[in-house]
């Protein structure tokens, strides 16, 4: 594998080839400085490379975004992964619009992740390469091109809207769907496109809960909760079509360290969606970091209804004995395949707050019905002095009977307000 760094650190780029060689051993990396070499003529092959990684900022007059701009349509042009100091979503959005296959911020670099996305960058070449020129018009995977027959036919979503989406990369998939990154053609807008292949479906449920986070995830309307845009079917597909998110999710910031102003903060933003989730009868039942996400301006979200219920539902889906979660934030009555209600979620809330307050999980264990057994059976772990303030809250959140919870969300964001008053008053 071939890859160019262009980037104004000498020792930068160093520090990324040995990144990437310590993960890769056959990569052959060159290093290109703009601010010595200045910017490729048109004559420059890029065809050489299998992915171009580079920087936004790269020295006083230039930057990445241009670079793509410029040369996006040359030919044998690489993928391209754009590295930024900033953080900026609309450095994030351009680059995208632009046909960047990736996006990163520097100070989420390491090896592993590093390695992953340059090896996806380079499977997405290679796919591109091998595809059948009438077919493809850029640098996309093949999978970007599954409603290309139902866009040629012009087939109709049951809400009326036709289907048109440009894909630009798979940033996650599950036992029974595929999440892009995509653009809608018809307003260029970035967003999230869910999608399940009708036909790949070994469970029945798996589509009847595909059909499921369509109806619940539209019916909710709050600044705390993911922004639904469309969904629909056709006779292959399904899709969820949803708003993006600019500045990931909660589990990378806990994985940076997040300060207790800022943990009370989420948690406290966390309730308010819980609270509209729960006023609309619907239990998430699958909440953590990861479906918690950031948008442009900070505000956070709860996303991923995949397993979510309503409330009054009695059919297959939510029958008692079946347990669907995430072992390291399961409640103890949904892990025991018992009736859960709202206050299941509280739960999982508890988890997380402790595992801000702290940097760690309250429960560990190598296996996860080990883990399991601990959320049922363990006692609740103390927090450090520092936030110990905070103790109650936590009792009152992973207590293991749902009776000794709060009732509900509000009654739980207002004895954490109450928590910070009194704290605020004894400074």
């Amino acid at each position: 594998m071939k890859l160019i760094i262009v980037d104004d650190s000498k020792e930068y780029m160093t520090l990324l080839r040995r990144m990437l060689a310590s993960v890769i051993p056959d990569i052959e990396v060159t290093e290109y400085d703009p601010e010595q070499q200045g910017r490729p003529t048109d004559e420059f092959d890029w065809g050489i490379y299998d992915v171009l990684l580079i920087d936004y900022q790269l020295g006083v007059h230039e930057n990445g975004l241009e670079w793509i701009e410029q040369f996006r349509r040359a030919a044998g042009f690489p993928p391209v992964i754009l590295m930024t100091s900033t953080g900026d979503e609309y450095v994030a959005a351009t680059a995208i619009k632009l046909g960047a296959s990736d996006f990163i911020k520097k100070v989420d670099i390491d090896a592993e992740r590093l390695a992953g996305m340059v090896k996806g960058a380079a499977a997405e070449r290679e796919q591109s390469l091998a595809a059948d020129e009438t077919t493809v018009n850029s640098k996309l995977d093949n999978d970007a091109f599954v409603f290309k027959e139902v866009k040629l036919n012009r087939e109709r979503t049951p809400d009326g809207q036709r289907i048109g989406y440009r894909f630009v990369r798979l940033i996650g998939q599950g036992a029974s769907s595929r999440v892009y990154l995509a653009e809608r053609l018809s307003d260029q807008m970035t967003l999230v496109l869910k999608i399940m292949d009708v036909a790949t479906i070994k469970e029945p449920q798996a589509l009847q809960r595909f059909v499921q986070e369509a109806e619940l995830v539209s019916e909710l309307d709050s600044p705390y909760v993911v922004h639904f845009l469309e969904h629909g079917f056709t006779k292959d597909y399904g899709y969820i079509a949803m708003e993006f998110f600019t500045r990931g999710d909660l589990k990378q910031r806990i994985e940076h360290g997040v300060s207790v102003e800022d943990a009370t903060n989420y948690i406290r933003h966390i309730g308010y969606g819980l609270s509209a989730v729960h006023a609309a009868g619907i239990v998430h039942r699958d909440l953590k970091p990861g479906n918690i996400m950031f948008r442009s301006n900070d505000s956070l979200a709860l996303a991923d209804f995949g397993i979510s219920k309503r409330l009054d539902e009695t059919g297959e889906l939510t029958k008692l004995g079946s347990v669907l979660g995430t072992p390291n934030y399961i409640s103890p009555e949904q892990a025991l395949g018992n009736q859960v209600d709202h206050r299941s979620d509280l739960y999982s809330a508890g988890v997380i707050f402790f595992e801000m307050l702290t940097g760690h999980k309250p429960f560990k264990a190598e296996t996860a019905p080990a883990l399991v057994y601990q959320h049922v059976h363990a006692a609740i772990p103390q927090l450090p002095n520092v936030v110990h303030n905070y103790q109650p809250i936590l009792e009152l959140l992973l207590a293991k009977d749902p009776n000794d919870r709060f009732s509900s969300a509000d009654e739980f964001i207002e004895g954490l307000l109450a928590i910070d008053r009194a704290s605020s008053t004894n400074l």
